[in-house]
């Protein structure tokens, strides 16, 4: 049963990335020994078809990139799915600040035709994004001088 399940995980994590958490908790409900999940994480952590590290850098990257979220939206998903804040912020941290820049510069663009009469609304949803107040401040006030 082990050697079926870590097949079944091998494909699942070929599939696109997972962290270590997402594959304990896939296979929680289906093995109860907690010694042939361990031997199942580690026989993928071996095999190289799980990786925290590349987990942490392709999610930082595909929210950064794709969903334009921010910093703090991305570093309290990454806390769900078990990171621990450090290691959390140490990945956002890693990835290039300009992204960021550039993400918030483009929604900020995209609601330009709200700003004057809904500001506040405006920033409440880039805070949703994950964006610190000051940033937001500083990329509406560059949108309005324009």
């Amino acid at each position: 049963m082990i050697d079926e399940w870590k097949e079944k995980m091998r494909r699942w994590c070929s599939l696109q990335e997972r962290c270590t958490g997402d594959v304990r908790r896939k296979l929680q409900g289906q093995i109860q020994d907690e010694e042939g999940i361990d031997t199942i994480v580690k026989a993928l952590v071996e095999e190289g078809f799980l990786s925290d590290e590349r987990f942490l850098s392709s999610f930082v990257r595909t929210h950064a990139e794709h969903k334009s979220w921010g910093p703090r939206k991305i570093a309290h998903g990454l806390r769900a799915k078990g990171f621990s804040g450090s290691a959390a912020d140490a990945a956002v941290a890693a990835h290039p600040q300009s992204s960021f820049q550039a993400s918030l510069t483009a929604l900020v663009e995209r609601r330009r035709a709200e700003l004057p009469a809904k500001r506040e609304r405006v920033i409440r949803f880039l805070v949703s994004r994950g964006f610190a107040v000051n940033d937001i401040l500083r990329a509406l006030e560059e949108a309005e001088g324009r």
